[in-house]
């Protein structure tokens, strides 16, 4: 709020600089580091940069933006801080932060998936950061989606990708957020096979069988400085390669 009240009047790229935030203009967008200022401590934080870049490029002040599992609340802080209306949930109930609103996206052959929201608007850009697949799935509730299977897990962003079309506008933008899954601990990386991966390009072909075809890719990578000395050496003794990559991926409904 604090933000939102001295940034007033500004237009985007004034408050990027008001916020220290220097403006990436190519499509590599890297962050040492998260704002503090934006978010709680939660699993899997994402800088608020990244979120304010997404915001820079494919929406407009005072538009409405959908993150339909917004846990820490960076989508949110960022979007007050941008001068843009959210509409945020989450599986977890917090009195401290009423602006996230409880729902957990329920999906199953018997129990459709539901629309939390009885407004007749629709959002103009939803920013859809999941639980990762296995990453820090015992730090998220019983019914988080990092914990399913990896059938479970991608037919669940099949069955979400259909959903949304129903819910929105034609002209309504997804910024999908993920990274490639590899099991690389303990495994060389020449020893890889694959099967058992989910890469950018299953995602892909999942929401282009859903109706959602590809504009951009932005890389985002994560920091490598959550990776201690002592473990990048005996990574690079065993020979493996580790995952820091990160992609932000834009996408139009197919018409």
């Amino acid at each position: 709020m604090v933000w939102s009240l001295a940034l007033e009047d500004k237009d985007d790229q004034e408050r990027f600089k008001e916020l220290g935030w220097g403006l990436r203009t190519w499509d590599q967008w890297e962050f040492n580091s998260c704002d503090k200022r934006f978010g709680d401590e939660w699993p899997g934080r994402i800088p608020a940069q990244l979120i304010a870049h997404i915001l820079f490029y494919f929406s407009k002040p005072n538009d409405l933006i959908l993150d339909p599992m917004a846990g820490g609340g960076v989508t949110p802080d960022t979007c007050l801080a941008l001068g843009r209306r959210c509409w945020a949930f989450d599986m977890e109930e917090r009195s401290s932060r009423p602006e996230i609103e409880s729902h957990t996206w329920m999906h199953s052959k018997d129990q459709a998936l539901s629309w939390p929201v009885r407004s007749k608007t629709k959002p103009d850009l939803i920013i859809f950061d999941p639980p990762y697949f296995d990453k820090k799935a015992d730090g998220y509730g019983e019914k988080s989606i990092s914990g399913l299977p990896r059938e479970e897990y991608l037919e669940f962003l099949g069955a979400f990708f259909s959903f949304l079309k129903c819910n929105i506008k034609k002209t309504t933008l997804l910024a999908f957020i993920n990274a490639d899954w590899r099991n690389f601990q303990n495994r060389q990386a020449i020893e890889e096979t694959g099967k058992k991966a989910i890469l950018v390009d299953d995602y892909l072909e999942i929401l282009k069988k859903t109706g959602w075809h590809r504009t951009h890719i932005a890389q985002a990578p994560m920091s490598a400085q959550r990776f201690n000395p002592g473990v990048v050496s005996a990574m690079q003794k065993k020979r493996i390669l580790g995952v820091t990559g990160r992609y932000v991926i834009i996408l139009k409904q197919s018409v």
